[in-house]
């Protein structure tokens, strides 16, 4: 069976804890940090994806004019991180098994740590039972999360910032946790600090 999956990269947020701008427009050497995402996703086996993006649409636009993925733009981004699932889930391909979900401010995540998590989704899939593939760091759950396509209903109709967490929460019978050795899986650029030390390991 040929298994597809989709990926969400989540971008439409206000970056309202990053105090000198949108933090995912802030540049690592050349490249901006959600360049710097997308272009680990690419080198991936993702069979496709979509790009949500909502605050400062225009300036993400000009940023990402030359990646070939279709830009998504979520009008409700201010109700929080479900809304932006819930308006990818709504345009992923039916042919899709399952749905990656990418946070866009997670740039340290190689395209290694995702072609695991896709082999074994692939690995474990089949059409009769749910799927979640949660990646985990030293007992640590991270990002992203594969759901197979049992969920995508629920998906949409989800609410808030807190994004599929509740479904996961609430579907424990169904994960498959997958140990990485980056704890890259944990580690979201979302305020001043954290940039700072993204900056100094780049050097």
């Amino acid at each position: 069976m040929d298994i597809k999956i989709s990926c969400l990269v989540l971008a439409a947020g206000l970056s309202s804890r990053m105090s000198i701008g949108n933090k995912l427009l802030l540049k690592v050497k050349s490249l901006t940090i959600i360049e710097k995402t997308i272009k680990n996703l690419y080198k991936s086996n993702i069979d496709s994806f979509f790009i949500i993006i909502g605050h400062q649409s225009d300036l993400f636009s000009k940023v990402l004019k030359n990646f070939k993925i279709p830009l998504i733009i979520n009008e409700s981004y201010q109700e929080g991180i479900s809304s932006s699932i819930k308006k990818g889930i709504s345009l992923i391909d039916h042919k899709s098994n399952g749905v990656m979900i990418c946070l866009a401010d997670m740039p340290k995540i190689t395209s290694k740590t995702y072609n695991i998590l896709i082999n074994e989704f692939k690995k474990f899939y089949n059409s009769a039972t749910p799927l979640i593939i949660l990646p985990e760091y030293n007992g640590q759950t991270g990002n992203p999360v594969i759901l197979s396509k049992h969920f995508f209903s629920e998906l949409k109709k989800i609410s808030g910032d807190v994004g599929a967490k509740y479904l996961i929460k609430k579907n424990k019978k169904y994960i498959k946790k997958v140990d990485i050795s980056e704890k890259y899986i944990l580690e979201d650029i979302d305020d001043l600090e954290k940039y700072r030390e993204l900056i100094k390991n780049e050097k």
